[in-house]
């Protein structure tokens, strides 16, 4: 599958750019103004060159001062009205730099606000914000976006490779097989088996085709799963979940769960004669979901095993849909392996 092309933008290098071009492209007309009224002038040069550097300077303080209140994640309606009310204050701040300037450079008398000066200035810093909050939306957006594109192939991938596993015909084999083996012994019970081998595929298909499930949707498969592979292992497979009522509607991306569980049945259980216990539990903690799978065996990881694929697979969507928040881990202690796995309840988009 194609891997979609990095958005690589060094924004700060731009923000500089358009500092300089834009407060350098007002100084020039003040400049033009000023030459055709009284013409050039050394005093004109310094009374322009600190009208340049002080807007810069006010301009860029203003900058760190939204960036650390975190305007950009405020509602439009907000943003808008705190750019008219910054506007119409750096219009003052824009009136006594003029003045002051002006004051000194040409010796005249100090006045410091100037109405004229400031309807300019607080049209001037109007159109500073606009154009510097609608740069940052639209890169955001172009983040967004390409986050997305990134999800979507990586939901496309991670769907062929669990209908790959679930209808390989090893899976299929042993599965059918089982039941075979129940229709004599216990015909309701194989017909539960059918069910729940049909629902597996059926809820395969409709969960990878969605961002989010909740953890009741997901549950719903890992049971069938379990059953199914329970009446393949007997008493080998043993299985304790212990899910709190409150995280059932946490939503989780899908077959995530389903995926750690399947693992650990086919990297640590299977290849104990004597099988072994599966624990899997969640449960909120602090703002988090938090999900641990727990089964015996020793983590063995290469670059071309399926347990190294899975668990970058696992982490490449969790840093898409929660930036840094999400936590994954797959460590191994006295020889058990668990799978931990920590996400916030409201993702980070």
């Amino acid at each position: 599958m194609a891997k979609p092309p990095e958005i690589k933008v060094n924004y700060k290098i731009q923000y500089f750019l358009f500092q300089l071009i834009g407060w350098g492209f007002l100084v020039a007309l003040i400049a033009v103004f000023n030459v055709k009224q009284e013409g050039f002038s050394v005093d004109l040069f310094l009374f322009l060159t600190s009208v340049f550097f002080f807007n810069l300077s006010i301009s860029h303080l203003y900058r760190l001062f939204v960036n650390s209140r975190g305007w950009l994640h405020a509602k439009l309606n907000v943003l808008l009205f705190r750019i008219g009310v910054s506007s119409t204050v750096l219009g003052v701040v824009f009136s006594v730099i003029i003045n002051t300037s002006n004051g000194i450079v040409f010796e005249t008398s100090p006045r410091l606000l100037s109405l004229n000066d400031w309807l300019f200035g607080s049209f001037i810093y109007f159109i500073w914000n606009l154009l510097y909050f609608g740069y940052l939306l639209f890169y955001k957006a172009r983040i967004i976006e390409f986050k997305n594109i990134q999800l979507q192939a990586l939901n496309a991938q991670t769907e062929l490779k669990n209908l790959r596993s679930q209808l390989n015909p090893h899976f299929m084999f042993n599965a059918m097989n089982s039941i075979r083996a129940l229709i004599d012994e216990n015909p309701s019970k194989s017909k539960t088996a059918v069910t729940q081998l049909s629902n597996v595929l059926r809820n395969s298909l409709i969960h990878t085709k969605k961002e989010l499930v909740s953890l009741k949707e997901e549950m719903t498969i890992v049971s069938d799963y379990l059953s199914l592979e329970k009446i393949r292992y007997e008493e080998r497979l043993r299985v304790r979940t212990e899910i709190s009522n409150e995280a059932l509607s946490a939503e989780i991306p899908p077959l995530l769960i389903q995926t750690l569980v399947e693992n650990a049945i086919k990297h640590g259980i299977s290849k104990l004669k004597e099988g072994g216990d599966l624990y899997l539990s969640a449960k909120l903690v602090d703002g988090f979901l938090e999900v641990v799978v727990t089964n015996p065996g020793i983590l063995q990881l290469s670059k071309e095993s399926t347990t190294q694929i899975g668990m970058e697979n696992t982490q490449k969507r969790l840093e898409l849909l929660y930036g840094k928040s999400a936590v994954f881990s797959l460590t191994s202690s006295q020889k058990k392996v668990i799978a931990r796995i920590s996400i916030p309840l409201k993702p980070d988009l």
